[in-house]
């Protein structure tokens, strides 16, 4: 087999990251940009050493070409579904950024499109090939904590990038629709358990709906702007019960400044039925402490071979592992299945807020 010849629609932070990627991989050929922003695709073009991509506006352009084996879609949340099943049906393979969709009726649309045009349907959850927490799920597998009844996470960051979509809940799906999909899944692939009902708590408490909120943002190439149309929550506290009886709570925090102040940033943990417990801190570090033998062990993991440019833990792992699933024809360890899981609980507490209640999973379905 040949190079596997791409496409990427939409270059933006997390597009332009993929791009530059993929191009670093002996076996690809970036062979095509879609994107209407200028500023985007130069950014882009400056960074690749290997390809020479034809660049359009309209990703419909690319429908038909002969000359395209697979996509990575990197375009806003309620844009998914138009632009993923049109490249599923036209035969591509698909790279979809995550939250797979931000409804849940997008979501199975795509999956079904993948599955009936048999191509390789691979989600953006980054931190399913980041070391660290392959690592953490290695530790797990090997029963050090036995199984693994509470899990938390907190995240208290700044902003979303200064986007108008993102702030639009009808466009993103909500704040944690578009922001915590990873972190559900990291409960779910650790938990190893089917959850069942969600309980949040969330608002506004500092970028509220029609005040002028400047928004800054530490990591995203966009200048700062000003949005007064905000309907997404910038606080939550969210509870997930699983059908084992274990437990997962995530405290979401989007108005922090600056960010990381104190160097604590994101932290996953877990405590397992033995009494120890397994904590993960800024991508960087893994602590065990305590269970049957109470050792202490400080783990530094290697946060740089799976990425690239101080990017996404997992980020480059995940581009290898897509290609891979193309040339062997196998399934990608982020399935669609995989984030239709995680989006489901956060679907799930976007609702919970709303209705101020708890809401079972399955009300979802039906």
């Amino acid at each position: 087999m040949g190079k596997i010849r791409m496409a990427f629609i939409g270059v933006g932070d997390m597009g332009s990251h993929h791009c530059i990627g993929f191009d670093l991989l002996d076996e690809c050929e970036v062979r095509y940009i879609c994107d209407m922003n200028e500023a985007n695709v130069a950014r882009t073009l400056a960074e690749l050493a290997n390809s020479k991509p034809v660049i359009c506006t309209d990703y419909r352009e690319l429908l038909d070409k002969e000359d395209l084996d697979a996509v990575v879609i990197s375009v806003p949340n309620y844009k998914h579904r138009e632009v993923a099943v049109a490249f599923l049906e036209a035969g591509k393979h698909v790279f979809l950024e995550k939250p797979v969709a931000h409804t849940l009726e997008d979501c199975d649309a795509i999956i079904e499109a993948a599955e009936k045009h048999e191509r390789i349907l691979q989600i953006g959850l980054v931190y399913r090939y980041s070391n660290l927490y392959r690592r953490m799920a290695k530790e797990v597998e090997n029963g050090r904590l036995g199984d693994v009844k509470l899990m938390w996470c907190k995240e208290f960051r700044d902003p979303f990038p200064p986007t108008d979509w993102f702030y639009d809940k009808s466009k993103s799906g909500g704040a944690i629709v578009e922001k915590d999909c990873h972190h559900f899944d990291i409960f779910n692939w650790m938990i190893k358990a089917n959850p069942v009902r969600v309980f949040a708590s969330g608002g506004q408490h500092v970028m509220k709906q029609g005040q002028e909120n400047l928004i800054t943002n530490s990591y995203s190439h966009y200048p700062a702007k000003t949005i007064s149309d905000t309907s997404i929550v910038d606080h939550a506290f969210i509870t997930v019960d699983y059908d084992n009886g274990s437990k997962a709570n995530l405290g979401l925090c989007m108005y922090l400044k600056p960010r990381n102040l104190m160097g604590e940033g994101l932290e996953i943990g877990l405590i397992g039925e033995n009494g120890g417990q397994m904590v993960a801190r800024n991508d960087k570090a893994i602590d065990i402490v305590g269970g049957a033998d109470f050792t202490r062990e400080h783990l530094d993991m290697d946060v740089t071979s799976d990425s690239i440019m101080g990017g996404h833990t997992g980020g480059q792992t995940q581009r290898i592992d897509f290609i891979k699933c193309i040339t062997e024809g196998k399934q990608p360890f982020a399935t669609g299945q995989v984030g239709r899981n995680a989006l489901m609980i956060a679907l799930a507490a976007e609702k919970s807020i709303l209705e101020e209640r708890y809401v079972y999973l399955d009300e979802l379905s039906n």
